[in-house]
């Protein structure tokens, strides 16, 4: 299986495992899993970790917004975490680091789902 799932504390944890996000087969078999994960899922919140990715295909961007898209329907809120320095260039570059809920890491994306305020 390429994704790892862990529930706690109301939050569902879903772990890329895969190192390389390129073959089309690979990309569509991960972001098949995660829906399929989000969708049997009873918690609201959810941190999806991409620490083990090292290399993430063009075409994965697609996948992530059209992963987001899904997100709303199911009403979930939706965190990355642990996406190297690379591939935040990327996201940057692209605007989308305006469009998803980026943190460092997996604690660092838990926390903020506590987080109260006007700005939130």
């Amino acid at each position: 299986m390429s994704i790892q799932t862990a529930s706690k504390d109301g939050i569902l944890t879903i772990r890329i495992t895969d190192d390389r996000l390129v073959d089309p087969a690979l990309l569509t078999r991960v972001f098949d899993d995660i829906n399929a994960a989000l969708g049997k899922s009873e918690e609201d919140r959810v941190v999806v970790d991409f620490s083990p990715v090292q290399f993430m295909a063009s075409s994965a961007l697609g996948k992530l917004v059209q992963l987001n898209k899904k997100a709303t329907e199911f009403k979930v809120k939706l965190k990355f975490c642990g996406i190297t320095p690379q591939i935040y260039e990327v996201f940057k570059i692209t605007k989308l680091h305006k469009v998803f809920d980026i943190e460092f890491d997996e604690a660092a994306a838990r926390k903020s789902f506590n987080k109260w305020g006007i700005f939130k």
